[in-house]
């Protein structure tokens, strides 16, 4: 059996020494093997107790509404926003925060999958990757629209996740703001050091967000590099403002110092 993926799947506070054996068979196997804590959340209270034995952790309910319906921003992609920063206290390298599954497939025509629009879908890959959670698609592969492909495939934010940082929550409430500061050849696109920035509009008009040096504890002029679109989109001394953000969109930029 070449399996090295397990999920231990409906976890209360009772079963931390199960996971904990678990834990320990993998190591006596001397068989390189991912392990994962799940429920529809983990409890936050269990948190402490899976961190020395778990890989990552679900820190939210199923991304699947389990309703009438295809999975939508309510129920319960919007969920993620509100509940990770209750983990990011205990999570780390190591013991990630699993958010589930992204709801990236299709959205058009015959055999829909995902239910949410493309601006939303690149918001799920931004923060997913923002969470340096595990990334994988939760619909058939077989059945990856072009949008899809394209948002999943893309180097430069896949960057970010695999960059191993947990980030820190800037602001809250329906503008949101998240940083992480990315060690120097982790990024696709070669710099000393830089911070990534997300912001998201999780309201339902369209806004401007702006982000300060202060808020993120850097000063000096800085190369703004637009992760999603690729591209440089110029310089920025002491703030940077994303223009018309979009309902429940995004923007994902590093700050560097080149």
């Amino acid at each position: 059996m070449g399996f090295r993926f397990i999920k231990i799947d409906g976890l209360t506070t009772d079963n931390v020494a199960d996971v904990k054996a678990w834990s320990k068979a993998i190591d006596r196997s001397s068989r390189t093997m991912w392990l994962t804590a799940s429920a529809w959340p983990v409890p936050r209270e269990a948190g402490e107790g899976l961190r020395p034995w778990a890989n990552s952790v679900r820190v939210d309910t199923d991304v699947e509404c389990y309703c009438d319906t295809l999975t939508t921003w309510q129920a319960s992609v919007d969920n993620r926003w509100e509940d990770l920063p209750k983990w990011l206290d205990v999570v780390e390298p190591n013991y990630w925060p699993d958010l589930d599954s992204m709801p990236i497939s299709n959205n058009t025509g015959d055999g829909i999958q995902d239910g949410i629009n493309d601006t939303e879908r690149q918001s799920v890959m931004t923060f997913w990757s923002m969470a340096s959670s595990p990334l994988y698609a939760g619909g058939d592969i077989s059945e990856l629209d072009a949008k899809a492909t394209s948002i999943l495939t893309n180097r430069e934010v896949i960057a970010i996740d695999r960059a191993g940082v947990i980030p820190t929550q800037v602001s809250d409430g329906p503008l949101q703001v998240w940083k992480k500061r990315l060690p120097g050849g982790r990024l696709a696109v070669a710099v000393a050091v830089a911070v990534a920035v997300a912001v998201y509009n999780l309201g339902d008009a369209s806004a401007d967000i702006t982000v300060t040096w202060d808020q993120l504890g850097i000063n000096g002029k800085r190369k703004v590099r637009d992760l999603v679109r690729q591209r440089d989109i110029g310089k920025s001394d002491n703030s940077w403002t994303a223009k018309a953000v979009s309902p429940h969109g995004s923007r994902l930029i590093t700050l560097s110092q080149q």
